[in-house]
């Protein structure tokens, strides 16, 4: 199982550094299931499985370009891995119907990915849209 936690927590560091910082989406058919199941509900997400994941990077990082991801702590049991990220970027794209502010923006958030044969297979994450919206002048 030691080895198990260690290959879950590799592989969402891999994620976090290479897909949503890095911007390598064409990484995602490696390291995403195609019959990923998403728990994280946001809107304009309506696909399913590996298209719905690739979408929700897609949203973020149209909206934030420069999006960064940092992994603040990463804590993982057998096929599971949890991290608590500080995300950060630069509003230059529409975000859920929000036009561009060019306002600089920094949240955290916590995920957790489910692991089968290297891929990610499941997915159940929380984050402070609050505190982001605030950021871009939404409202507060």
């Amino acid at each position: 199982m030691a080895d198990q936690t260690e290959e879950s927590k590799a592989l969402l560091r891999r994620i976090t550094d290479e897909i949503w910082t890095g911007g390598r989406l064409e990484l995602i058919d490696e390291l995403v299931s195609d019959g990923f199941v998403d728990h994280v509900e946001m809107p304009g997400l309506e696909s399913t499985g590996r298209g719905r994941y690739r979408a929700s990077v897609e949203l973020i990082r149209e909206a934030f370009p420069d999006y960064r991801e940092e992994i603040i702590w990463l804590v993982g049991e057998g096929d599971r891995a949890v991290s608590f990220v500080q995300g950060s970027g630069t509003h230059l794209g529409n975000f859920q119907g929000i036009e561009p502010t060019g306002r600089n923006a920094q949240w955290q958030a916590m995920g957790c990915l489910r692991f089968v044969d290297g891929q990610a297979v499941e997915r159940w994450g929380v984050g402070d849209s609050i505190a982001m919206m605030q950021q871009l002048g939404v409202f507060g």
